[in-house]
């Protein structure tokens, strides 16, 4: 199983995608950078250490329960798990930055609803305001910088369906599945859906890809492989 998700990695791209932009506006709050370098620039936006270090934890975490608790280091480098963090940290900024360009936006009633849906602000089956703001204010965040951050999510999630509105529907199993998985339905529909997931994946990756060229982009990838 590990080896088949080794080599398949890429299906579940798109899944700890979704991770990292969760987690990474939800754990981060403010912090002064004044002094530091910056690991990422995408034109005027600057994306310091400390908050890839979060989303890679938090990538590690999600892989960690995929794997059962087995992903080692061997395996967390042959999946370069570090620089799919720095990847798809870079591609959201980017994303952000066209929806910019394409005037892509969310409303606040699109924001309140997304945050009032939250599991974490949930109790006894609705969205509890007193919640909300006592795991905010752990968190050390004012209810303006998350749900600053949760528009931008949502934004790119926005974002990434215009582009993949492109995308033509990918609905060919990988030719080397184990035959014991073949008959599991319920895995076999997820690796279907991860499939069709991928060619989208894919088309937004390719695209992320041409907005380099126009878009200003500097990573200083020295600053975490020296950490």
């Amino acid at each position: 199983m590990i080896k088949f998700m080794h080599k398949h990695a890429k299906f579940f791209y798109i899944f700890f995608f979704l991770i990292i932009i969760s987690f990474i506006f939800f754990y981060i709050g403010p912090v002064d950078n004044r002094n530091a370098i910056p690991l990422i620039e995408v034109a005027d936006k600057k994306i310091y250490a400390d908050e890839y270090w979060k989303s890679y934890e938090n990538a590690k975490n999600y892989y960690q329960t995929l794997y059962k608790g087995k992903l080692d280091s061997e395996t967390e480098k042959k999946l370069n798990l570090k620089q799919i963090v720095l990847n798809s940290m870079v591609e959201n900024e980017l994303l952000l930055t066209l929806a910019g360009k394409l005037n892509i936006t969310i409303s606040d009633d699109e924001v309140a609803d997304a945050i009032a849906m939250d599991q974490a602000f949930i109790r006894d089956g609705s969205f509890n305001k007193e919640v909300y703001l006592r795991v905010l204010q752990l968190n050390r965040m004012t209810p303006t910088y998350y749900e600053t951050k949760k528009r931008q999510e949502l934004i790119i999630a926005r974002t990434r369906k215009f582009i993949e509105l492109a995308a033509v529907a990918y609905n060919v199993l990988p030719p080397d599945i184990p035959e014991k998985m073949k008959e599991n339905k319920k895995l076999m529909d997820a690796i279907m859906k991860s499939a069709n997931m991928e060619s989208k994946s894919k088309l937004v990756s390719s695209y992320v890809e041409g907005l380099k060229r126009i878009i200003p982009v500097k990573i200083r990838s020295d600053i975490i492989t020296q950490s």
